[in-house]
């Protein structure tokens, strides 16, 4: 008795300082980026945004390629962590690259592209695309690197990951921004550091310039973190418009917008999984425009492998532009999510 009581002992002094250790790991290797970073563009052009001639915006959140209709995932009531094998990631990289490449869009703004994650078989998304987006010069921002993420079982082990914006316009410059909020200790070492990647374009004949920023918004919180981002960005795009500066912004919200009538999405109102928050009408004041598509869904839930008619589904992703740019078109571009759990966002707008 003596010999397992002292067994028992021994294991629990041991997985205690397992823990430890790997608390006090992830706190130092912990990411800890500066509010604002300046970030390269690489292989910049030297086509000038002008006025009055139409610019072609597609924002996608890719789920690093394994999120695709026949997965599912732990964080949204699923099982998996992450696609059977490699081969399922290059298949889903191959297909998102067809589509960004037949796009033909000025701007591509993308989320969830992994460098080096396990729960992508640590291929580097990144070379791929920019490889095939040779005619676009390309900027990045990371918002995901945590050495081991110690959940669920098996665990997601390292994550390397953050978002790209490509375009064949000049650009000024680009930064990377952190969003304000995050969640509470020990759970944020192992969470996302969200930001948004702005790139400044010098806009012909005028002083003004072009605001092009990519945004990820926190998810899985209470609403409480979404709400500091929602103000942080609020006070951000109108100190630009006001010095006289246009702004487009796109990402995947992770909230749904004005005007989505969620009648169209009657599986919103299960309320057994994930919802996403609606954002207020009046956030911002008028002249400010939401673009999306409201002819097909943006995103899917994870729960389950993709059910047409049955699995959740949503509007998350989308733009907004300031007073100064003309909405002409936004649609979905409506791929069944088979690549990824969102499909791609695209509005064309003209500078006033």
């Amino acid at each position: 008795m003596k010999t397992l009581i002292s067994i028992v002992i021994g294991i629990v002094i041991v997985a205690t300082l397992s823990l430890a250790g790997l608390f006090v790991f992830l706190t130092v290797t912990d990411y800890k980026p500066e509010p604002v970073e300046e970030v390269q563009v690489v292989d910049n052009k030297f086509l000038v945004t002008e006025k009055s001639v139409p610019i072609t915006f597609l924002s996608w959140n890719i789920g690093f390629c394994g999120s695709g209709e026949e997965e599912d995932l732990f964080l949204d009531d699923g099982t998996k962590v992450r696609p059977d094998n490699a081969q399922v990631v290059q298949d889903n990289l191959k297909e998102v690259v067809k589509v960004l490449e037949s796009s033909q869009a000025d701007f591509i703004m993308l989320q969830e592209i992994d460098l080096d994650s396990r729960r992508s078989y640590n291929i580097d998304q990144k070379i791929f695309i920019d490889d095939a987006l040779m005619n676009y010069s390309n900027s990045f921002g990371k918002n995901f690197d945590v050495q081991f993420v110690p959940f669920p079982l098996p665990p997601i082990g390292k994550a390397k990951a953050g978002l790209g914006s490509y375009t064949t316009y000049s650009v000024n410059d680009v930064s990377r921004y952190t969003l304000p909020g995050e969640f509470d200790w020990p759970k944020k070492l192992a969470m996302l550091d969200r930001c948004m990647l702005v790139s400044r374009l010098p806009v012909e004949g005028t002083q003004a310039e072009l605001l092009v920023i990519n945004a990820h918004f926190s998810a899985y919180d209470d609403g409480s973190i979404r709400a500091q981002q929602l103000t942080f960005i609020k006070d951000f795009v109108l100190d630009e418009y006001d010095k006289g500066n246009y702004v487009v912004l796109g990402g995947d919200w992770n909230q749904t917008f004005p005007g989505v009538d969620s009648n169209n999405y009657p599986l919103y109102k299960g309320g057994e999984y994930w919802l996403p928050n609606q954002i207020e009408k009046d956030w911002l004041a008028a002249g400010w425009t939401f673009g999306y598509g409201d002819g097909a869904p943006t995103y899917r839930l994870l729960n389950e492998p993709y059910k047409e008619g049955f699995t959740q589904t949503g509007i998350i992703d989308g733009f907004l532009v300031s007073p100064n740019v003309s909405l002409v078109s936004s649609e979905v571009l409506d791929l069944n999510f088979k690549y990824s759990d969102h499909n791609p966002v695209q509005i064309v707008v003209t500078l006033k």
